[in-house]
């Protein structure tokens, strides 16, 4: 007989987090603040394929952890989130980027299904 695994379904709350940031408006930066939901957890493939990228080159670092925003954010937040992270108008460091990814990864470490 064959071993069986399953996955079960996950029904935790997604995971909720804000991005404060300045914006140029009218020549000034203004801080403003956007709230996103993340799924609460992913593929383990993709989690994995993330967590060799962090050892890998910064391009291939940057092509993984795009596609983790890719895979962890709700549908409905997806679009929203590029068009912020590509606007020219607002300043969202690399850096920022990559402790919102840090987190993501670590809730995801933590919250077996």
């Amino acid at each position: 007989m064959a071993k069986q695994f399953k996955a079960p379904r996950d029904k935790r709350p997604p995971l909720d987090f804000e991005v404060t940031y300045d914006r140029l408006v009218n020549d000034e930066f203004v801080e403003q603040t956007d709230k996103f939901q993340a799924r609460p957890s992913v593929a383990g493939g993709l989690l994995l394929q993330i967590a060799a990228a962090m050892n890998a080159e910064i391009g291939v670092q940057s092509t993984e952890l795009i596609r983790l925003f890719d895979g962890a954010l709700m549908p409905y937040d997806r679009a929203r989130f590029k068009t912020l992270i590509n606007d020219v108008d607002t300043a969202i460091p690399i850096e920022t980027l990559g402790e919102i990814l840090e987190w993501l990864a670590g809730e995801y470490g933590d919250r077996p299904t």
